[in-house]
């Protein structure tokens, strides 16, 4: 039987994974029986989802995953647009030789990654290489639940090169490594305004409802 913390990481995983659609009803009895666990942690597991606004709880009567709009869509990408600049900022004036290194590494990216597991993976690191923890726990959150949009609108999304996604990231990262911040901020605030474009245009074409 999963713990409470598992059963949380569980579902989230698999609402952010798409494996459970926005607007997916959760009915207790089928969700328990999934994850193996019982309803008391289950009902922790999704209060604590509520507050991150990935489940919607109507006491007494429903419990379904959130459903996904423009609006909430655009919020994220302003929020990460404030938010992923200035922890990148901070990295490059902070980072040590082991970061600087971990980075690299990571924004080399992996051709047998998943091209959305291989973007989360990146601004994840970075964010989480903030001096400023609560700035870096803040920008993660954010981006893996925007790892939702993509997957809803992945299929309607025009031109995808992750060959040039991952060329970003190496400039992004090289201006990090260099201790170049006003260059890595403003790079990874172009990044997050195109990836904008790109899905809220797609969203669009998937006749999301704002």
């Amino acid at each position: 039987m999963l713990m409470r913390t598992s059963v949380y990481a569980a579902l989230k995983d698999d609402i952010i994974a798409c494996r459970l659609m926005p607007g997916t009803e959760l009915r207790e009895p089928e969700i328990a029986a999934r994850y193996s666990v019982g309803r008391s942690p289950l009902r922790e597991a999704l209060l604590r989802l509520e507050a991150e606004g990935l489940v919607v709880i109507v006491p007494r009567q429903y419990c379904r995953v959130a459903p996904i709009s423009l609006r909430d869509a655009a919020d994220m990408f302003g929020l990460r647009r404030v938010l992923e600049p200035e922890a990148a900022r901070l990295v490059a004036r902070t980072a040590d030789d082991a970061a600087r290194t971990r980075l690299l590494a990571v924004a080399a990216g992996d051709e047998a990654a998943d091209f959305i597991d291989d973007n989360r993976r990146f601004h994840c690191t970075l964010a989480s290489l903030a001096p400023n923890r609560r700035l870096g726990a803040s920008c993660v959150e954010i981006i893996e639940q925007s790892d939702r949009l993509v997957r809803v609108s992945l299929a309607q999304i025009e031109g995808r090169r992750p060959d040039l996604l991952i060329g970003e990231h190496r400039a992004i990262a090289d201006a990090v490594v260099r201790g170049d911040a006003r260059t890595a901020a403003r790079l990874l605030r172009a990044h997050i305004d195109a990836a904008e474009t790109r899905v809220l245009s797609a969203l669009r074409r998937a006749a999301v409802i704002d």
